[in-house]
């Protein structure tokens, strides 16, 4: 009758009229009440809309506890009107509406989403809202805590105005009712499931049983109509339990200390299921909890009421089958059973889910039924149990409330049952203990204790017996069996005792070839076996061997089942692919781990005659590791199948459009959350094409801007790491598939919200290592070399690294430190330095942080020692720890618990474990946040770029800072563009500012002197205010968060001590010139002073002249006046009063103190002047013999002291030749100077032959004393004629009678004006225009010319190749190629800075002759300058005409003169006529040149556009091309080998380096006996055993490798170490095309070059742009 009254109740009515155990209350008056109140409820509500989180209150009295509750939980009377299209087994239940969840229904809640990082996530705080709950839950279960059923509802507050007060009493004896918020924790399970999709209901199910949680086995169909009617509807979860792997120990393996490990669903053993008739007053749950459990250990495994929110009504998972199992771990004392036994528990009355426990009494060993009421229906229920397989025991509770039932009921009950009386247990005055101890005999009775009775049915098989019942299987979804089918498809023909036949049969790629070709990559990187042979042949025979690899690769056919597995992922997408896969690795997982169980039972029996039998240890050992077969070798195949089809594809232009579109699938995949390997583990190589392109994929589908930090584990073999991983971010590491990590794996997290904001990232990326000190590999001679690798390449990647450390072998805590310290050590000489946290794993004590301070600083003592040690092994100065990184003993240490709680297999997660992991997640994103403010995530292509570049590093075992690395080329790069922009700005001032305080002090009337000091003054302020603006600059770009700015931390100090020194630089060479000037104008003052009072004499005499002529009465005519003026003139200076300037024996000087300089050489200096004079010497030409060169040549081994050859002569006469080109450049330079000979120049010019004479570098020879001697002589005799002529020039021009002739005809034109009384206002003003200022002006164009020529070609310079070194060198190289000729190259080659300098000028001269709007470039400069001065001309000479100037003409031009000084400097000569008899009104005066001033910028502008470009250059007092040179060059110093400049872009720089050096035959090197010309390059040497002595070493022999040990300037060279370092393709090009060319040249004979030297340019051009980070288009 109840079940029929039952059926007919709505489920609000139901719901709130029966106890949590299905039955009606048997209280009538609290029924009565109840159903009051409900219909009250629904009265109130009509018309109402319903809360948001919670309905009102529905009181009842739970008669199963001892004090009346009241459970607060939604109100089912709500409105659940929906829209009329939707049907009713789509709609969500109203509990996954009330959680939130309604959008996430049916199965549409992701894995992928829930392992998200977003700020929400990382606050474990207690819910607050309904919609807190489910999320709560899965951040917990996710995370694997055992607390994730505990929903921490808080209890009610106690009703409003009701207060406790002190001493109050009266209701402490009282029975309260308690209110309690929540909601059933079966209910928000079924509700999570209810919409997880397939594969996060796999990984709910594999984190619930680590907790050792029961797992919904039946979920029932909530809303099915065949649930309403007959209790039917439900699912069989066998899918999501199908990633469940268990390990135990049954007592018949005991004596052979074996295991069994298998799917849990595959497992067979007997199940025992649990059921309740009606209502219960027994909690079957508690009861079964106490039979799973330790008396000790007691564990939650099923719900039950007495725990939270256990006694809260259930609303949809009343039906529902859980599912748990006993294992056994071998130990008879603590094993409660001795065998394996599957427990289920159905919730709610059996007799409403008939179907549901029928099934259940279908598969069960044993079925154990708790009834307090036997009745008529009971009866019949049971009744129609009788005819299952299944063992009844039934658990009768007399003590019962409800209603007592007889031993005559009983009996007849057995009776009508055919029960046997050991069938029943009657709870009489019976405690909880025994009733547990009597079911658990009864258990053992039906557990077999020999294989051969055992006749139980698995998961698999049940879910054939459900299907039969009417029951659903979630694997029966036609999407997943389309991914089994597929699956079971591709492994048809695996046996699981032939997995490496059929690894070799269906997965021949990535087996031994990878291998072989992997071990020939890096043997190349490294040449350890190399042995006698060249560099170059032994690399050819590797590239040869890799080649022969590859061909035969193509030429194999792909297997079946991996074009199936090909297919099946270019086809497929999403949860179906995703499923596919997921169903691939099990049953890998499965085939492999049978295999690898039979064969640990065979190395087990060999290892007992382990001495006998070794070598068939080794093979069984070495068929071990060839019999691991999981879907990360399927996905390894796919990635060698790419790189053979692009590598050779493109030769035979045919590549199968579905391997192209690989890297596309692999991208995807990621991003659905599926681990990618990076490392291969097997051979400890990366497939960088493939991994390349399946990030570039990934950063198509994300874009180029998603930024990501990299996270990574390291630590010793099976300690954790990727638990550790999986418990943090919920991700899908292998740790139970029966291998180790091996290698590194990466998986992406997406990071949104605010979060991502603050971490400035997109995505996380998660490496996941192999453990170091493996096992495996201990035997090794360079195991330690490998985890050395290994760990410098993934903490290389990453921003934060988690050092995973175990704490019970201290041996082991050493060797991973070493291995750490090493890596970190290695990262910081790159400029990359990661977080590291160090993880304390099986540390639980609740003071352990506490405890461990004294630990703490003893690690940090050894962190130090090791540092030290690591670093003299790494041949560094001495460091500590805290140089390598950050590290704070107190923030960077974690210590965290043991993983499990109790003995496996019956052990549960540790809840602190999870807990601390959690605390450790949010210190991590704590940190990178504080890290992305100075050091940005990168973005994939940049991750690209890192990656690859350090790759190559750690296989060259190279990491020694290099530019190889492109991120590191690019950020160096981004820094010297903006160093060299402000270098610019900081030159172009200062050299302004010396112009105009050169014009200041040519203007000045005063004292010059005294305008020194505030010349010097002005110019330490505005240096220093720039010096600072600059810094800041500097500051601002490293805090600007720019790409890649924290790899350029260590060169940092470097630009900042470059800026400071270059100030200095400018500073004091502005000061020196504001010197120099004062010294000529000092000098010329004297001069001055005589022409100054000729001046006076003469003009007194014309003037006296011209007023005798005006007194005379007659008018006189234009030739006796010109008669008179000549009279007057010729007399004045007759009488004129001053000493002559007298002419010096100027080359007597220059040879007295020649001979002076050259004393230890007088008899080479007399030899030379016995027949010929110095001035008749310096007009041949120098010819180098012999005598001035000292040899020394190189061999493979020694250098050795030869006689000179021809290739030595060539050398030395360059060499010669561009010196005297500099020594005749500043022989120009002196010469040109506005002043009289002195010696000091002479001696200036000694000391600056001897200063370049010292620079000459040549490692194979140096110049002789005999050539220093006569090399002056002929430089001397080539000054003294210019130093005559300059002499000449200043007397010609200021001896004041040959300056006063100059001016004769002005002074007469003058006399004529004044004399006929003509207007001279506008006379003298064209006068001061055309004689005065035009020539001021177009010496300051050229002046200022230079300046600008530069600062154009600067800022219209697209490429960089006048700002930066490298780029200028590329166009160099580029520019060679284009001309093709010999004799380029070798001036290019042997005198550098020459050849560089003549490209910038022809630049220089074919920028000016660009063309654009009519004019040429050079014009349109020109012209700027011109107008610049004019307008600012104009305007001073318009505001004097506004402010209505008075006083004379010489009041103007003082104005004139002061507002421009800065600008201009005018001739005071002129200046003189001007004033000449004038006594114009300013104002009119002013007017008069405003007008002039026009003309004269007309007439410029037309003389400009007639300028011959060349020719003007060539006169500019500074040259562009050496200010080009000046900004591209910071330092000029070579390498002591090859001669290459220093690539250093700041003036400040300890440390020289060249990222290419030459080959050395390029520079003239030969073997001694053979002649060949050598082709090895410096980087190869300096690694070689080779020797070498010249100049520097006195001769001595010393090894290239240490070659820093010579003198200081060695030292300053870092040249890297690498035996494999060759040739950049581009110079191999050179040397195989002019090979002949360079032996004839050097008299040697052509170096012995392999084809394969004969590059295509396209692949030059290629290699270029990798060396130099640069994007030339074509050659």
């Amino acid at each position: 009758m109840c079940a029929e009254i039952n059926q007919e109740l709505t489920p609000q009515v139901r719901e709130a009229v029966m106890t949590p155990s299905g039955t009606f209350l048997s209280d009538m008056e609290l029924l009565k009440v109840t159903l009051q109140n409900l219909s009250a409820g629904k009265d109130s509500q009509e018309g109402k809309a319903p809360s948001e989180d919670r309905g009102p209150l529905v009181r009842f009295k739970s008669l199963n506890q001892e004090e009346n509750t009241i459970i607060k939980h939604t109100d089912y009377s709500r409105d659940r009107t929906e829209q009329s299209h939707i049907s009713h087994n789509d709609r969500p239940p109203q509990l996954v509406n009330d959680l939130g969840l309604q959008d996430y229904y049916p199965h549409k809640l992701s894995l992928n989403f829930m392992r998200e990082i977003c700020r929400d996530k990382l606050k474990d705080n207690q819910p607050t809202q309904l919609k807190d709950v489910p999320w709560h839950f899965l951040q917990r279960i996710l995370s694997a805590n055992s607390m994730a059923r505990n929903p921490e509802w808080p209890l009610a507050q106690q009703s409003e105005g009701q207060t406790e007060t002190e001493g109050d009493f009266s209701g402490f004896f009282e029975e309260r009712q308690t209110e309690i918020l929540g909601i059933n924790p079966l209910d928000i399970t079924a509700a999570v499931f209810l919409c997880a999709d397939d594969l996060l209901q796999q990984e709910l199910m594999l984190k619930m049983s680590l907790c050792q949680f029961a797992l919904p086995f039946l979920q029932p169909d909530w809303n099915s109509a065949a649930k309403e009617r007959d209790g039917s509807g439900a699912t069989l979860l066998l899918w999501a339990m199908r990633s469940i792997i268990k390990k135990w120990c049954p007592k018949s393996l005991i004596s052979s200390n074996s295991f069994r490990q298998e799917p849990i669903v595959t497992a067979v053993m007997p199940t025992i299921s649990f059921i309740r008739l009606g209502r219960c007053t027994i909690s079957k749950s508690k009861i079964l909890n106490l039979t799973l459990s330790q008396t000790q250990l007691q564990q939650n495994i099923f719900l039950h009421s007495e725990m939270e929110c256990g006694n809260v009504p259930r609303r949809i998972s009343d039906g529902l089958a859980e599912v748990c199992w006993y294992l056994p771990s071998g130990k008879r004392n603590l094993d409660i059973f001795p065998e394996a036994v599957a427990f289920i528990n159905l919730r709610g009355s059996a007799e409403i889910y008939h179907s549901n426990t029928h099934f259940l009494a279908e598969v069960s060993a044993a079925l154990f039924i708790f009834i307090d009421v036997i009745g008529e229906t009971e009866r019949k229920f049971l009744a129609s149990l009788t005819q299952s397989p299944a063992t009844f025991f039934l658990i009768i509770n007399s003590n019962s409330n409800q209603q007592k039932i007889t031993p005559g009921q009983t009996k007849e009950l057995f009776q009508d049952l055919k029960l046997k009386p050991q069938q029943c247990i009657v709870r009489i005055n019976m405690n909880d203990a025994k009733l547990v101890e009597n079911i658990c005999s009864r258990i053992k009775q039906m557990i077999p204790t020999h294989k051969e009775e055992q006749s139980f049915w698995n998961l698999e098989q049940m879910a054939t017996i459900a299907r039969n019942s009417g029951i659903e299987v979630d694997e029966h979804d036609p999407k997943i069996q389309r991914g089994k089918q597929q699956a079971s498809s591709i492994l048809r023909e695996l046996n699981p005792g032939v997995i490496d036949q059929y690894k070799g049969r269906v997965l021949p790629f990535h087996g031994k070839p990878w291998q072989d070709w992997s071990q020939a990559e890096k043997e190349r990187s490294r040449m350890k076996l190399r042995g006698d042979k060249s560099t170059e042949e032994y690399k050819y025979e590797l590239d040869k061997k890799k080649k022969i690899i590859r061909e035969a690769q193509r030429k194999q056919c792909l297997s079946e089942e991996l074009r199936e597995f090909i297919k099946v992922l270019t086809s497929t997408c999403g949860e179906e692919r995703a499923l596919f896969l997921q169903w691939l690795k099990l049953n890998l997982d499965n085939k492999s781990r049978e295999l690898m169980s039979k064969l640990r039972n065979r190395y087990k029996k060999l290892c007992k005659d382990s001495k006998q039998k070794v070598s068939e240890l080794k093979d069984l050992n070495q068929e071990m590791s060839d019999s691991s077969l999981g879907l990360e070798h399927f996905m390894r195949e796919l990635g060698q199948v790419y790189e053979i089809s692009v590598t050779t594809g493109k030769a035979n232009g045919v590549v199968d459009p579905n391997i192209l579109r690989l890297p596309y699938v692999a991208a995807e995949l990621l991003l659905d959350g599926f681990p990618l390997e990076l490392v291969d583990g097997d051979v400890s190589n990366i497939p960088v094409q493939w991994v390349t392109a399946v990030m570039n994929e990934l950063t198509k589908k994300v874009g180029n801007a998603s930024r990501l930090f990299v996270v990574t584990v390291i630590g010793v073999q099976s300690t954790g790491k990727s638990t550790l991983l999986n418990t943090m971010f919920g991700l899908q590491f292998a740790v139970s598939s029966g291998r180790c990590t091996r290698g590194a794996f990466m998986q992406f997290i997406k990071v949104t919200g605010s979060l991502a904001t603050d971490l400035g990232c997109d995505f996380v990326l998660v490496i996941d290592t192999e453990g170091l000190k493996a096992p495996e590999l201990a035997t090794l001679t360079d195991s330690y070399e490998h985890d050395i690798e290994l760990a410098t390449f993934v903490i290389g990647l990453s921003n934060l690294t988690l050092v995973n450390m175990g704490m019970e072998n201290p041996t082991e805590l050493k060797d991973v430190l070493q291995i750490v310290i090493h890596s970190l050590i290695h990262m910081k000489q790159t400029g990359k330095g990661p977080i590291c946290q160090f993880v304390h794993q099986n540390v639980g004590d609740v003071c352990a942080h506490d405890q461990n301070l004294r630990s703490r600083q003893k690690l940090l003592e050894q962190l130090d020692q090791m540092t030290k040690a690591a670093a003299k092994l790494e041949k560094l100065d001495q460091i500590k720890f805290s140089d390598v990184m950050d590290y704070d003993p107190h923030k960077n240490n974690w210590y965290i618990p043991g993983l499990w709680h109790g003995t496996p297999p019956m052990a549960a997660v540790n809840s602190g474990y999870c807990e601390h992991v959690f605390e450790l997640k949010k210190c991590l994103l704590h940190c990178l946040s504080k890290r992305s403010q100075s050091d940005r995530a990168l973005t994939i292509p940049d991750f690209i770029k890192w990656m690859t570049g350090l790759w190559d590093q750690v296989k060259n075992e190279n990491f020694i800072f290099s530019f190889q690395n492109s991120l590191v080329a690019e950020a160096y790069n981004q820094l010297s563009m903006k160093y060299k922009d402000w270098e610019w700005e900081l030159r172009k001032f200062a050299y302004s500012w010396a112009t105009e305080a050169e014009n200041r002090m040519n203007n000045e009337k005063g004292n010059l002197k005294q305008l020194l000091p505030t010349l010097e003054l002005e110019i330490r302020k505005e240096i220093d205010r720039r010096k600072h603006n600059t810094l800041n600059k500097l500051k601002v770009h490293f805090e600007s968060g720019a790409d890649n700015v924290q790899l350029m931390e260590k060169y940092k100090e470097q630009f900042k001590l470059s800026i400071s020194t270059l100030c200095s630089q400018l500073q004091d060479n502005s000061i020196q010139k504001c010197k120099d000037t004062l010294n000529r104008c000092v000098g010329l003052q004297e001069v001055d002073a005589i022409w100054n009072e000729c001046t006076k004499q003469i003009e007194k005499q014309v003037k006296n002249l011209l007023r005798h002529c005006k007194e005379i009465q007659l008018e006189l005519g234009d030739e006796e006046l010109k008669t008179a003026f000549e009279h007057t003139w010729h007399d004045t200076l007759s009488k004129l009063n001053y000493q002559q300037c007298t002419e010096k024996n100027i080359e007597v000087e220059i040879e007295n103190l020649l001979r002076k300089d050259t004393e230890t050489q007088g008899r080479v200096i007399n030899e030379k002047l016995e027949n010929e004079s110095l001035s008749k010497l310096g007009t041949q030409s120098f010819q180098i013999v012999e005598k001035h060169i000292d040899v020394f040549i190189m061999t493979k081994v020694k250098r050795w002291a030869i006689s000179v050859q021809q290739s030595e002569f060539e050398r030395a006469r360059l060499i010669s030749t561009s010196l005297e080109t500099e020594c005749r450049q500043q022989i120009d330079k002196i010469t040109k100077l506005d002043m009289d000979y002195d010696n000091e120049y002479c001696i200036e010019f000694l000391n600056y032959m001897e200063e370049k004479i010292n620079k000459i570098s040549d490692s194979k020879f140096k110049m002789s004393e005999i050539f220093r001697a006569e090399f002056k002589l002929h430089m001397c005799g080539c000054a003294a004629p210019r130093f005559r002529a300059m002499q000449t020039r200043f007397i010609n021009k200021h001896d004041p009678r040959k300056r006063l002739e100059s001016k004769k005809d002005q002074y007469f034109e003058l006399f004529m004006d004044n004399y006929k009384e003509q207007d001279q206002n506008q006379k003298q003003a064209e006068r001061f225009a055309k004689s005065c200022f035009m020539p001021a002006v177009r010496d300051a164009i050229l002046k200022n010319l230079s300046l600008k020529i530069v600062d154009n070609m600067r800022k219209t310079d697209a490429e960089g190749k006048y700002k930066l070194r490298n780029n200028f060198i590329v166009e160099l190289l580029v520019h060679l190629k284009q001309k093709s000729s010999f004799e380029d190259y070798y001036s290019y080659i042997t005198n550098f800075e020459n050849f560089a300098k003549n490209w910038l000028h022809d630049r220089v001269i074919a920028h000016c002759k660009e063309r654009g709007n009519i004019k040429m470039r050079f014009t349109h400069l020109a012209n700027e300058i011109l107008t610049e001065i004019t307008n600012h001309t104009k305007e001073v000479v318009r505001d004097a005409v506004s402010q209505n100037i008075s006083g004379t003409a010489q009041r103007f031009l003082d104005l004139f003169v002061d507002q421009l000084k800065t600008r201009i400097t005018m001739s005071k000569d002129e200046m003189k006529l001007v004033l000449f008899q004038t006594d114009s009104n300013a104002n009119r005066f002013a007017e008069a040149v405003l007008s002039f001033i026009a003309e004269v910028e007309k007439i410029l502008l037309n003389e400009i556009t007639t300028w011959d470009v060349e020719e003007k250059i060539e006169t500019l007092s500074v040259k562009p091309n050496e200010e080009l040179f000046k900004g591209l060059f910071s330092c000029t110093l070579k390498c002591p080998f090859c001669g290459v400049f220093c690539e250093s872009e700041t003036i400040e720089h300890k440390l020289h380096f060249s990222k290419q050096h030459r080959p050395q035959g390029l520079n003239s090197c030969r073997w001694k006996e053979s002649k060949f010309l050598i082709m090895d390059i410096c980087t190869a040497s300096v690694a070689s055993n080779a020797k070498f002595r010249n100049k520097d070493t006195n001769n001595e022999w010393v090894n290239y490798k240490d070659y820093q040990t010579v003198n200081d300037y060695y030292k300053s060279w870092i040249i890297q170490r690498d035996q494999t370092t060759e040739a950049t393709s581009y110079w191999k090009k050179v040397s195989h095309t002019f090979n002949k060319d360079f032996a004839d040249r050097y008299g040697a004979k052509p170096a012995k070059i392999d084809t394969t030297w004969d590059i295509e340019w396209d692949e030059v051009k290629e290699d270029l742009n990798k060396t130099y980070n640069t994007n030339i288009q074509s050659l």
